[in-house]
């Protein structure tokens, strides 16, 4: 009687090593959830620049625009008022071109912005400045004098972010460089109310510095190449699992013979 072919053939078994698949237990899940992750920050980027190409066009923001409230994120807006260069926030470690500097930030006064029989300030960017090589020498900016008309956008401080912890609670002397500024954390230092967003100036504007504001440091795009990026490690780790744990590799050779497939 002839022999079965089929019989002869070596049949595909499962080799576990107990340590390499406890590894493969914990790098399999984390290489998922990091793909998840990146994801979420896609969708988050997403819409911040959604919002901001909304916003962007609308009308100009004014007083009255600012006393009815809601999301201004993002928004132009043309605000009247006085700033005061005495009280002045130097926002520390602000790279722009590979070139350390910081930020410039000024209080104005807005004759009607008044919010639950509060007065408040608007916090004021006026954009970027080189820093000096001497750390012990703060950057010398031409004062705005009088009342003026301000031109830029609205702007609220995104969740997240890297905080340096300057350890400053209460400003002793002006000006204050500081390692992070949040509308929150100027009511701190000035002990005064502020409103919800901070005026970053167009680089046109009285007063602007160096400006060229980033909506978003890294685009919803790049986020998307990270996702797809650890799914794929994922899966590689999943083959290289089942070639390492089994004779998957001299099965599969087998099955396809010398000429190909069988």
């Amino acid at each position: 009687m002839d022999r079965d072919p089929q019989s002869s053939e070596q049949q595909f078994q499962w080799q576990p090593n107990k340590k390499l698949l406890l590894l493969v237990l914990f790098l399999f899940p984390l290489l998922i959830v990091l793909g998840f992750w990146q994801l979420d920050r896609a969708e988050e980027k997403r819409a911040i620049v959604d919002a901001f190409r909304a916003n962007q066009q609308a009308a100009p923001a004014n007083l009255d625009t600012l006393l009815k409230g809601g999301n201004q994120q993002y928004r132009p807006a043309r605000l009247s008022g006085t700033l005061d260069p005495s009280r002045q926030i130097i926002l520390d470690n602000r790279v722009k071109n590979g070139r350390p500097g910081y930020e410039i930030l000024e209080p104005m006064s807005i004759d009607g912005l008044e919010v639950d029989g509060k007065v408040q300030l608007i916090l004021v960017n006026r954009g970027w400045v080189p820093a000096s090589l001497d750390r012990s020498q703060l950057p010398q900016v031409e004062s705005v004098v009088g009342e003026v008309q301000l031109r830029g956008f609205l702007y609220h401080n995104l969740r997240g972010g890297y905080r340096l912890d300057d350890g400053i609670k209460l400003v002793g002397q002006w000006p204050s460089r500081v390692g992070w500024i949040s509308v929150e954390r100027a009511e701190e230092l000035f002990g005064q109310s502020f409103y919800d967003y901070q005026l970053r100036l167009d680089s046109d504007s009285i007063g602007a510095l160096e400006t060229g504001w980033v909506t978003v440091a890294v685009q919803p795009e790049k986020h998307m190449g990270y996702a797809v990026q650890w799914f794929a490690m994922a899966v590689v780790l999943l083959i290289m699992t089942l070639i390492a744990n089994s004779n998957f590799g001299s099965w599969i050779k087998q099955r396809r013979g010398p000429f190909g497939s069988k």
